[in-house]
């Protein structure tokens, strides 16, 4: 997979994690954190061993071990994810799971892998816009949807890095497959803790089950396993780039997408400035023309690098 693929796989992830944010704001409120992630993520795993089958043999215990320490990782995004968004809008769930692109590089530190002045300078963009583009303003209440988003947030910085370990070292669809079984039992577990009937204290629902279908299929079976594929050849502050994009995808879905899928939400001067901002930060720090111009610069007299 080239560099250019990896970004294409990368965006449509964006694409889908994007559009989760309207479909799961149609999943009632009465369908707590733990039952919605075990039932799309069974249906995600269901679904991956039917297309995968034969490959499953090949499972071994260091790679079940990774997959375990990356579903305890999942498993705290999207539970806090889930019970955020049902406490905050859509377009502010949206933004705090975009800052990722601060989280991401503050963890590499702690590393010792610094970023790059690109990097830097596009992520301080990418921030600017990501204010512009949200209903988050200075002197709003911070609640526990925005806490628990902030929390969830954290938990995918490090999946992230995780990944971006682990996906050069193990198979990245077994890694796929076996953290989403993993995330189901792990749920399952906490569900059956918090409510014993499970399964049979829902009450389902055409737009229901619709909604979690969808979510399952794209969000969580195609997301995760090609978020492996492609953080085998991208770094995680490529990965995270590109994911904040996702407000810019959530607003104009936002004005694609009926009201029957979720809320549309006004187009407005601002929030078209912020999505500018966005993708100009994208773009500078997946390049490196500010690296290489200060490269040129502490070079001899007359000699350029190539």
């Amino acid at each position: 997979m080239t560099r250019t693929e990896s970004n294409i796989v990368l965006f449509s992830i964006t694409l889908c994690w994007a559009s989760s944010y309207i479909f799961i704001k149609n999943i009632p409120a009465s369908i707590s954190p733990f039952a919605y992630l075990t039932i799309t993520t069974a249906i995600a795993s269901i679904i991956l061993a039917i297309v995968f089958f034969k490959k499953l043999k090949e499972l071994d215990r260091k790679t079940l071990q990774r997959c375990l320490a990356t579903a305890a990782a999942i498993c705290g995004n999207l539970v806090l994810e889930r019970l955020a968004i049902s406490r905050i809008p859509a377009s502010t769930a949206s933004f705090i799971a975009s800052l990722n692109i601060v989280f991401v590089p503050l963890l590499l530190l702690v590393f010792k892998k610094r970023p790059t002045l690109n990097n830097w300078v596009g992520i301080a963009l990418i921030v600017a816009g990501l204010v512009l583009t949200s209903s988050v303003k200075p002197g709003n209440t911070v609640n526990v949807g925005v806490l628990a988003m902030v929390a969830g947030c954290l938990f995918m910085a490090v999946y992230i890095i995780m990944v971006d370990n682990f996906a050069k070292k193990s198979d990245p669809l077994l890694l796929g497959i076996g953290q989403m079984f993993l995330v189901t039992v792990i749920s399952f577990a906490l569900w059956l803790i918090e409510e014993p009937k499970t399964f049979f204290a829902i009450e389902y629902t055409r737009e229901m089950l619709a909604n979690i279908f969808l979510l399952a299929f794209f969000s969580k079976a195609y997301a995760y396993i090609m978020l492996m594929y492609s953080q085998k050849y991208a770094s995680p502050i490529s990965v995270t780039v590109i994911a904040s994009t996702e407000p810019v995808v959530t607003m104009v879905l936002a004005l694609l997408i009926p009201n029957t899928f979720g809320q549309t939400e006004a187009l407005t001067g601002t929030k078209v400035a912020g999505a500018v901002l966005i993708v100009m930060g994208a773009v500078c720090a997946g390049t490196d023309f500010l690296n290489r111009r200060i490269h040129n610069q502490s070079l001899p007299e007359g000699q350029v690098n190539e």
